[in-house]
């Protein structure tokens, strides 16, 4: 069975969080990147919850541009494999979130080799406009 996954746009007031619930490749353990729902404005949390069937420890979670640059700015490298992990999304050695201007997103999950593993990604965001 190949990988899936599957996403949902919330919002908490003025709060948006987008949830990808993924499973792995049953034969290689890969998982899809997936194009996310429009983000405008500063994303400021990563969680992550490993499934039932953990993935590998230290698995990567990245949320790429158009260029390839990670809009986690690094706070989803090396995930937990048994505890649900969150993580402020800020510039190195700052305390600025990461704006996003409405561009396409990809989320990239890597470094996972155990086979239908699963697991849930909730980033948290506050749209453009929005006081923080």
């Amino acid at each position: 069975m190949a990988g899936t996954t599957v996403v949902s746009h919330f919002a908490l007031g003025a709060l948006r969080r987008i949830q990808v619930d993924w499973v792995a490749d049953a034969a290689d353990g890969s998982v899809p990147n997936t194009v996310l729902p429009s983000i405008e404005g500063n994303i400021v949390a990563l969680e992550t919850n490993p499934g039932a069937t953990a993935p590998t420890d230290n698995y990567d979670i990245a949320l790429n541009d158009a260029e390839g640059v990670d809009k986690l700015a690094g706070a989803g490298q090396n995930r937990d494999t048994a505890n649900t992990e969150q993580a402020g999304v800020v510039f190195a050695s700052t305390s600025v979130p990461v704006p996003v201007d409405g561009e396409a997103l990809t989320l990239a999950i890597s470094g996972n080799a155990v086979n239908s593993a699963t697991g849930r990604v909730l980033i948290y965001y506050v749209p453009a406009g929005v006081a923080g």
